[in-house]
């Protein structure tokens, strides 16, 4: 029998964020929002924070790119990408719509992409 699982995360909004990550990976057979609640489980220093210039460098234009912590605003970018993430800086997003792109929760690019097709983990 294994072990009861004590939940450690005191934030509400990021127990049910990871549940529902985790619901829709097990209905869609989608891996991707397996593995972004598995990194939202893990401690908070943990989470990846990305900067605007990797996703210049390693995303196309147009692609739809999920981010399982912080994207912050150094570097530079000129591509229209959809970006989800848990927690934008002001920065990033600023600089992420004027290159044509959209800024998304992590609940609202559950809900437009719940099969996780097309969207390409960062982090």
């Amino acid at each position: 029998m294994a072990p009861k699982r004590i939940d450690r995360k005191s934030n509400a909004h990021l127990q049910s964020l990871v549940g529902s990550l985790k619901q829709a990976a097990r209905e869609n057979e989608a891996p991707v929002w397996k593995a972004v609640a598995g990194r939202l489980e893990s401690p908070a220093r943990t989470w990846p924070s990305i900067n605007i210039s990797r996703l210049e460098r390693h995303a196309e234009a147009k692609t739809t790119v999920v981010v399982p912590g912080k994207l912050l605003g150094a570097g530079a970018i000129s591509k229209p990408l959809t970006v989800g993430a848990f927690s934008f800086s002001a920065a990033a997003r600023e600089k992420v719509e004027a290159a044509g792109g959209s800024c998304l929760s992590l609940p609202e690019m559950l809900k437009a992409h719940p099969k996780g097709a097309g969207v390409r983990l960062m982090g």
